[in-house]
């Protein structure tokens, strides 16, 4: 914690700092209640950008559920699981090991890593399909979050997009272990689909197809074009159907 923001919190005479004010709000919410990022933004109007300031705190032991891990919650709500660092009441912020990753290391990760997101599959600078005017630009994130024991160590980092890296900060769960993975990969539906994916692993990237390709092609197009591709390939799809004897 910085002097500045200490004082602000013992002498009461200075502005309290953005990530203070998210945390103070958060606390008051509670653990075990839930709340909106709505709610979050009226409680701090004069903080732009609230919602990092929350993926901030993760980082001090704050935990927080989502709808992608808690199927009770919808899009907008999160579930206060735990308090950790109290930097609203004057707590010094841990340092964080994320800080310590090398120009040589990110390098590194990112040329193991093909330039490639290994959540989604997106290369550094392609477009992404459902919103092509944006386009990726790849980060090093952590498998295993800081916050739970992970480590700066290669094996525990990976080239993410921007989009990716951002839903990972919201996720309260650690990766699955290697026999749950390949317990899932035996119980893949058929061997074309096991060649398939033997192919990503041995690219070490997820390679695309020509199928979706195609679809990545359709979905940036205009919803009203997509429309006419969708149904020229309904009539092609019902003409190739074998005739009922």
């Amino acid at each position: 914690m910085s002097s500045e923001s200490s004082s602000a919190v013992r002498g009461g005479s200075r502005q309290p700092s953005s990530l203070m004010q998210v945390a103070a709000f958060i606390a008051n919410v509670g653990v075990g209640s839930k709340f909106t990022k709505l709610d979050l933004f009226r409680a701090v109007p004069g903080v732009a950008q609230a919602d990092r300031r929350m993926r901030d705190l993760r980082a001090m032991g704050w935990e927080f559920d989502n709808y992608k891990v808690n199927r009770n919650l919808t899009a907008d709500e999160y579930l206060l699981k735990a308090i950790g660092v109290r930097v609203d009441l004057g707590e010094a912020a841990p340092r964080t090991v994320r800080k310590n990753i090398t120009g040589p290391k990110r390098r590194r990760i990112l040329e193991r890593d093909g330039h490639t997101c290994q959540v989604c599959g997106i290369a550094a600078g392609m477009a992404f399909p459902d919103v092509p005017e944006r386009t990726a630009v790849l980060t090093i994130g952590h498998i295993i979050p800081v916050v739970r024991g992970g480590t700066n160590d290669d094996d525990n980092l990976r080239a993410e997009c921007q989009r990716c890296g951002d839903e990972s900060r919201d996720v309260t769960v650690n990766p699955p272990t290697k026999q749950e993975v390949l317990t899932h990969i035996q119980h893949l539906g058929s061997a074309r689909e096991k060649r398939r994916l033997f192919g990503w692993m041995q690219a070490g990237r997820r390679v695309s197809d020509d199928t979706e390709r195609a679809f990545n092609n359709w979905a940036r197009l205009p919803y009203a074009h997509r429309l006419e591709v969708m149904a020229a390939l309904a009539e092609q799809v019902m003409k190739d159907l074998p005739a009922e004897s």
